[in-house]
């Protein structure tokens, strides 16, 4: 898992965004979201892997209709895939949450965004 401390802090109204490691193969990072907070819903080109670090989150994955509810406690994982799979990250809970995230696959694009909203 690559080293929050080795990351870009972007701040974000829901909390940070930290950008590690990024290129057309492969991306890494980590979701902060304050508590009783959540993002917009979202998909990426790429295979999304998470790993709750800190607190809790939950997680609505659209694989079908209904979309899933997925409640990620410290130390488990989710696989989104395929690649393009809506999904929600929500932090519903009284403390703050920390996912680390990696994508397999090209979302250059995503993080130029992403950047954007530092300055």
């Amino acid at each position: 898992m690559h080293s929050i401390d080795k990351c870009e802090r972007i701040e974000i109204p829901q909390g940070a965004l930290y950008l590690g490691l990024s290129n057309k193969k492969q991306s890494v990072g980590y979701l902060e979201l304050k508590p009783h907070t959540s993002l917009t819903l979202h998909n990426r080109p790429a295979k999304e892997k998470l790993t709750q670090v800190k607190g809790s989150c939950v997680m609505a994955v659209f694989w079908k209709k209904p979309r899933k509810m997925i409640t990620l406690e410290k130390g488990d994982a989710l696989l989104i895939e395929p690649a393009g799979t809506w999904h929600i990250h929500s932090n519903p809970f009284d403390r703050i949450s920390l996912t680390h995230w990696g994508f397999d696959g090209d979302i250059t694009e995503i993080i130029k965004e992403i950047r954007k909203l530092k300055n």
